[in-house]
């Protein structure tokens, strides 16, 4: 029930935020928003393989985030490009990505922003590039993708939290990597 409660007064915030954007702004961010996102997400088949990330999990040792955020209306706190250095955290993320339960087959999204972000762990001990990589759509569907079958983050938003603490912010969560609306 305080998840609900929870989920709720975020979504009360949202709708806060957004009733100061004039109508005219929010309906060019839809369209912009439609023009790059397909309405409908389809997750790939399960494997019985468990993904290369949550093997090496105990290696991870570092990690580095890349924002793309090719519409400049966003407002985000912190860098486009974060390095986290402290390997516990990076576990941490990496571990709760790989605990995160499969998109359902067929499930309908709401058209999601162009917001992505690229996770590279880096794993002690390998060669070449030395990591893995996977990408985070906080809109939308609210998906990771890069671990065998498409994830969601929706109602698992802890994700959030654990990512915005490994890169340095308190009380980071879905808005954060979301983004805010820029007025003007």
């Amino acid at each position: 029930m305080a998840l609900v409660e929870r989920r709720s007064d975020t979504s009360m915030k949202l709708l806060s935020r957004l009733a100061v954007v004039p109508l005219s702004l929010l309906s060019a961010v839809a369209l912009t928003a439609c023009a790059g996102a397909s309405s409908t997400t389809t997750s790939t088949a399960s494997t019985s393989a468990v993904p290369y990330l949550c093997q090496v999990l105990p290696r991870v040792d570092r990690l580095i985030v890349t924002r793309h955020a090719p519409d400049s209306h966003f407002k985000f706190s912190f860098p486009a490009v974060v390095t986290v250095t402290n390997a516990s955290k990076a576990r941490a993320v990496a571990q709760s990505a790989c605990g995160l339960p499969q998109l359902p087959g067929g499930e309908h999204c709401p058209a999601g922003f162009r917001v992505s972000y690229n996770l590279d762990f880096a794993v002690k001990g390998e060669k070449g590039s030395g990591g893995e990589a996977i990408n985070v759509y906080p809109t939308g569907c609210e998906t990771v993708t890069g671990l065998g079958a498409v994830r969601t983050v929706a109602e698992h938003h802890a994700f959030f939290r654990l990512l915005g603490s490994a890169i340095g912010l308190k009380d980071a969560g879905y808005f954060t990597f979301a983004g805010i609306v820029e007025l003007g």
